[in-house]
């Protein structure tokens, strides 16, 4: 039986190519958009879970309360390492996690900025990190002996097995010679944790000086514990919270500080948390794509169940002749479901063959790596979810057609009104909804990225060329930041010569999340710290980017004392601090700020992205003094000079050509590492920028599948009244009073749908803007545009059809009833 239905349902798709072509292509959009938005939520949600007994590994985060509240943050003291060995080894496995840029290159070979990444023994075991070939080191005798991942291998050493042979890689004044002993795969796509060279962290001895590996306040990349035999996270905050007790003489001190933990799992999806050495997704957006993902496939179901129903009234004499030779109900509803089906596996089909084809640009436009892979549990929702889309958009229309009485579809008295007139209206009205929300919500995303892209940063971004300094192989923190300056500056003096340049300036950072230092320190006499943010900078730093200094004066070449002890400090600081005259003050720590004196107050300036207020922040030409009475430092990135050029030409590629032959002259094969600072400033809203596009083209698919829905709904009501357009033509009447007459009840379930949406709009691009510190106002204007849209789509359809139904010959259209 079954198969008989099979046949004649291929046979009255083919026969009525006009209605089945319309549902194919709604169903395999739909179908394609949901599984790529639906592996694309999955890949995001399945960060880190390949890791075995995934349960029990954590992130430590430092924890410090000030007067702002409780403050985590991933970077990790390395004073924490020997704590955990001496007093949990039986329980807490430990690795720390410390990406650096390093100089590495084959000996007589080019040397590449390449990332280095220091981890401990337990590193290897506790996650779930293949290794491809060889052993990795397991003590510091074995420090000597690095393992690179299978893309660096490749990169070094092309075809060659790499094990044994070695590697210069630059930590102190001379490079050091590594010895390659194993190969590790790639990092997995779903992975927090990057790297490309690993090596054992009793290399910090060469890297760190004493000082700095047992300071409580100085944090260094990341930490990570996998705990056994019975430890919980609450029994390892208490012990760690016990040794702070005892190490930490001053009491608050000991109080404001701890350490807290993160599950490994939670990493990737809690922006609340800073980030650290991962990358954060905001949850928020990934259920608004599975949101997006099932209203989509939802209107195209709707679309199916009113098209299949404007199909009626060809179908209504089949029935009729069917029942009369003794079909009976069950019969029919099996029939009619059986093209359902048929119809629903094509779209399945052709929709996961377009999600392929469209795999490559959706990778581009999200910046992911995403496959489509399906698993057995995957194929079987797959398959689940193709028959509970037949069965959503086939039930209905199966249930209506068999249910045709056949005297009066034989004698042509059916009136095709299929269910409740509230039941017709609120299908096409729920596919407006989708549809004028996801434009306003995308009209919404294109203002605040064009507000983000055009906002006054206060400080100047366009034509600046940021070139990386190789990181000098130095004694300290201190020392290392003065050797990259002193590296430097013989390449800002030639480019100073050059006619294209109209300014030279260093720092150690500029634009970026976390790209300055995070300073904590406590006044005399205050129950808890403050935060500010430190910069490194040469006198030409403030000039270069255009920076307002309101109140004092800028840094001066011609004044000595300004490079040993002089500060600026921006608005936000100057609030913090509570000061109304600040020129000749000094900031004052219970550990005792070296001399120092502030000479001015900055305009605030947004040097992080517009998705962070403006900070407390300090520029100093030399950081010896603030170091001293830091409570704590906290860096995510090398502080190494940077070389910033504001250039004037054309050609910018001839003009980078040309910088680039200045450098090989001055430091031979040291990488030239360069980047613009507008592509810098735009990276950090890829991921908005991703999603404002996804939206976008949402929002088109949605429109188009609702129009496919309009289109069924216009053809059933004039179908259902072609007599009476006849008569009016008759009668005198012009196509526009007749399309005005059925454009009117159209246009009431474009308002319907416009009216449900801007409530539901507003309250989820208010959630969306809620990360960003500055932000657009979502006026009555962007409603305004989506209701004009909806209603001259609307009106274009509609009009279209009637347009075609008045052309008919009035005599034809009175017989057709």
């Amino acid at each position: 039986m079954w198969i008989n239905y099979l046949k004649v349902g291929f046979r009255n798709l083919l026969k009525h190519k006009s209605y089945t072509l319309i549902n194919l292509i709604g169903l395999t959009v739909g179908v394609a958009v949901t599984i790529l938005l639906f592996f694309y939520v999955q890949f995001h949600l399945s960060f880190d879970s390949f890791h075995p007994e995934n349960e029990s590994l954590y992130r430590v985060l430092r924890v410090q309360n000030g007067d702002q509240g409780e403050f985590r943050f991933p970077s990790l003291p390395l004073a924490l390492q020997p704590v955990i060995e001496e007093n949990m080894a039986d329980q807490v496995d430990y690795t720390n996690f410390i990406p650096n840029n390093f100089l590495v290159k084959r000996a007589n070979g080019d040397g590449f900025n390449q990332a280095v990444t220091v981890v401990s023994a337990d590193f290897f075991e506790m996650f779930g990190f293949q290794m491809k070939k060889g052993v990795y080191p397991k003590n510091a005798a074995e420090r000597g002996g690095i393992v690179l991942s299978e893309m660096a291998a490749s990169r070094f050493f092309g075809e060659e097995d790499p094990i044994g042979k070695e590697l210069q890689i630059r930590l102190t004044e001379e490079l050091i010679n590594y010895t390659v002993v194993g190969v590790i795969e790639n990092t997995p796509a779903n992975s927090s944790l990057e790297y490309e060279i690993l090596m054992h962290d009793s290399n910090l001895e060469i890297l760190y000086p004493e000082q700095m590996r047992t300071h409580w306040y100085m944090s260094f990349g990341d930490g990570f514990a996998k705990f056994k035999g019975g430890m919980t996270p609450v029994e390892f905050e208490n012990q760690t919270k016990d040794f702070i007790k005892r190490t930490f003489q001053d009491p608050q001190e000991a109080a404001n500080y701890g350490f807290g933990l993160q599950p490994m799992s939670d990493i990737h999806l809690n922006p609340e948390i800073p980030t650290g050495i991962a990358t954060v997704v905001n949850p928020r957006i990934l259920w608004i794509l599975a949101g997006i993902a099932v209203l989509i496939i939802l209107i195209a179901c709707i679309n199916f169940t009113t098209m299949a129903i404007g199909n009626s009234a060809s179908r209504a004499k089949e029935v009729g002749v069917r029942k009369t030779m003794g079909a009976g109900s069950g019969q029919l509803f099996g029939q009619f479901m059986a093209e359902s089906v048929i119809l629903t596996t094509c779209s399945m089909g052709f929709g996961l063959l377009l999600s392929y084809l469209l795999l490559p640009i959706f990778n581009t436009l999200m910046q992911t790596r995403l496959e489509i892979d399906f698993h057995a549990e995957q194929i079987a929702i797959f398959l689940a979810t193709g028959l509970f889309i037949a069965m959503l958009a086939g039930a209905y229309p199966s249930i209506f057609l068999a249910s045709f009485r056949p005297v009066q579809v034989l004698k042509s008295n059916l009136s095709l009104k299929f269910g409740k007139q509230n039941l017709r209206m609120s299908m096409l009205a729920f596919q407006f909804f989708i549809s004028m929300l996801l434009i306003t919500c995308t009209l919404v995303m294109v203002r605040q990225m064009k507000t983000v892209e055009e906002f006054d940063l206060g400080a100047a971004k366009t034509d600046i060329i940021q070139v990386m300094v190789p990181p000098p192989a130095a004694q300290g923190l201190q020392d290392q930041i003065q050797k990259s300056f002193d590296y430097a500056q013989p390449f800002k003096n030639e480019l100073r010569k050059l006619p294209e340049v109209t300014n030279v300036a260093m720092a150690t950072a500029m634009y970026g999340d976390n790209s300055w230092f995070s300073v904590g320190f406590r006044q005399p006499g205050a129950d808890s710290g403050m935060d500010f943010h430190l910069n490194i900078v040469d006198e030409d730093f403030v000039d270069f980017f255009e920076i307002e200094v309101k109140e004092g004066r800028n840094f001066s070449g011609a004044t000595p004392t300004d490079l040993s002890n002089a500060f600026l400090m921006n608005e936000s600081m100057k609030e913090m601090l509570g000061w109304e005259d600040v020129f000749g003050k000094s900031l004052v720590s219970e550990r005792g700020f070296g001399e120092n004196r502030a000479i001015g107050v900055m305009k605030d300036f947004h040097y992080e992205s517009l998705f962070q207020p403006v900070e407390p922040a300090i520029l100093v030409m030399k950081p010896d003094n603030f170091f001293q009475g830091m409570g704590n430092l906290t860096m995510e990135d090398q502080m190494i000079a940077k070389v910033y050029i504001k250039v004037k030409a054309e050609d910018k590629q001839a003009f980078i050509n040309k910088i680039q032959g200045i450098w090989k002259e001055l430091y031979g094969t040291d990488p030239f590492d360069y980047s613009f600072i507008e592509d810098q400033i735009a990276q950090e809203y890829v991921q908005a920028n991703s999603l404002s596009t996804l939206v976008t083209m949402a929002s088109i698919v949605a429109l188009i599948i609702a129009g496919m829905g309009l289109f069924a709904m216009a053809s059933l009501a004039i179908s259902s009244r072609m007599k009476e357009i006849g008569i009016r033509r008759v009668m005198g009447a012009t196509t526009g009073e007749i399309s005005l007459l059925f454009n009117k009840q159209f246009i009431r379930i474009t308002l319907i749908g416009v009216a449900v949406s801007i409530p539901a709009s507003y309250y989820l691009m208010n959630l969306w803007l809620e990360d960003f510190a500055v932000k657009t106002s979502i006026g009555v204007g962007v409603f305004g545009i989506s209701l004009v849209v909806g209603v001259l789509f609307s009106v274009a359809i509609v009009s279209f059809e009637i347009i075609k139904a008045t052309w008919l010959n009035p005599t034809k259209l009175l017989r057709s009833e």
